[in-house]
């Protein structure tokens, strides 16, 4: 595993971290025992889905990815779910059933037929995946392998797997218990040019936001929302991530009141430099400006904060702690992580709501001769943000997701209105910015 990857395994056992992605194809009315048996048969030639993970004793190197084959139980069908409502209160309930990455990574659901969805009676599949997997760039790949028709090769063990896994993690521990010295060093050394690059960085003028109350633990239960519609519902100049904020801010000034300014949404990012790392995005804040009244102001504030987030990733700050934090010996990476107290609340926090968008593709996905209608994915929750968005578009398609639970949000389907409002709204700003598919920020990613 690449550090990233393995810090994101090691939250996990904290702060629950699954990814839930959701398709939606048209029913062709094919048996649902069938296509259980024909995802079964195609995910044992996706290399991705073909690992799990195998832990080193004493953390003395990071965990090893080996091999796995598929088995039966992990595509399930579940019966009863036959109309929208019910299959997303089932999705919701599946959340609190996590992964153990070190028996399986991924799991499909499938559910219906649903006879109501937002575009109509469509079979749903959902991807459930561990979040060290993948981020939500990879994993709507590794879905795409899932639900294409393009040609796979059957998948065989890669030759580091010719050992048993037992054996492999032993030979991996006295391995990284020898290079201990060398990467105590290296971490020593890379940890001075991180503290050096950091004290010269002008300070941060935004330390946090204040807590609302979406800011607090949440509880077991889920309440899941989609909005599905067309990429004209949102202004034709803007990026869809810049409009779907500029609608959050304006529901979320409604719903929580204007004493509560300023607030901000805390955007995964995408990473565009190339790295081995199966998760390479980062968190950023991005202020909503409710001090402008104005819709078309606030999106470009918002897209302006928006790009300035991706720059500063680039900064030589931010590129020595990375490379200060890669170099950490999987000990005390792993003891580090194991320090975090879910239980602690913060006293400010990065957004007070998550927003993951990712562009999952064309819409050329398949599934028992159905195609795709639309996608979506839900954010997990923390416990200091009771409140996700996802965004996620396939081909000309936008669904907006909204996860909350009953005791942050009791009237849900209040703030989907004010949203809806929202984006209504938005869509009558004239556009002033170059446009595309809804632009990435994996999750944390949270999916």
């Amino acid at each position: 595993m690449e550090p990233a990857d393995s810090r994101m395994y090691w939250l996990s056992a904290a702060i629950p971290n699954d990814q839930f992605l959701l398709y939606c194809f048209v029913d062709q009315q094919v048996p649902m025992a069938d296509l259980a048996e024909g995802l079964r048969r195609r995910a044992g030639r996706v290399a991705d889905l073909c690992l799990r993970v195998c832990d080193v004793p004493l953390s003395l190197d990071q965990p090893l990815w080996v091999h796995r084959p598929v088995t039966p139980d992990q595509v399930v069908v579940h019966a009863g779910a036959d109309t929208w409502q019910r299959c997303l209160e089932r999705v919701g309930s599946l959340m609190a059933d996590q992964l153990v990455p070190t028996r399986s990574c991924w799991r499909l659901h499938l559910l219906g037929p649903v006879t109501d969805t937002p575009r109509g009676p469509a079979v749903v599949a959902v991807l459930q995946i561990v979040h060290s997997l993948g981020d939500g760039r990879r994993t709507s790949r590794i879905a795409r392998d899932l639900f294409g028709d393009h040609e796979l090769r059957t998948v065989a063990p890669p030759e580091r797997d010719r050992l048993p896994p037992a054996l492999a993690a032993s030979s991996a521990a006295v391995r990284g218990g020898l290079a201990m010295p060398v990467r105590v060093g290296q971490m020593l050394w890379r940890g001075m040019c991180a503290f050096r690059a950091v004290r010269d960085r002008p300070p941060s003028a935004r330390p946090g936001y204040a807590l609302t109350r979406l800011n607090r633990p949440s509880g077991t239960q889920r309440a899941l929302r989609v909005i599905v519609g067309d990429r004209t519902m949102l202004p034709a100049g803007d990026t869809v991530t810049t409009g779907v904020l500029t609608a959050i801010s304006i529901a979320l000034e409604a719903y929580l009141g204007r004493d509560v300014a300023p607030i901000g949404a805390e955007l995964t990012i995408g990473r565009t430099r190339d790295a081995r790392a199966r998760n390479n995005f980062r968190n950023a804040g991005i202020d909503l400006h409710l001090e402008e009244a104005d819709p078309a102001e606030r999106a470009r504030h918002i897209a302006a904060e928006m790009a300035r987030a991706a720059e500063a990733d680039d900064e030589p700050a931010r590129i020595a702690e990375r490379r200060a934090s890669d170099t950490t010996p999987a000990i005390l990476s792993h003891w580090g992580t194991r320090q975090f107290d879910p239980d602690r609340r913060p006293e400010t926090v990065t957004g007070v709501t998550v927003v993951s968008s990712v562009y999952r593709g064309a819409a050329d996905l398949t599934l028992g001769g159905g195609p795709v209608q639309f996608t979506t994915g839900f954010p997990a929750l923390s416990p200091a943000q009771g409140l996700t968005h996802g965004v996620h578009g396939i081909g000309t398609t936008v669904a907006i997701s909204v996860t909350t639970s009953p005791e942050i949000m009791p009237d849900v389907d209040r703030y989907i209105e004010l949203l809806r409002a929202a984006l209504e709204r938005v869509a009558t700003i004239d556009g002033r910015q170059d446009s595309g598919g809804p632009s990435e920020s994996p999750g944390p990613d949270r999916g």
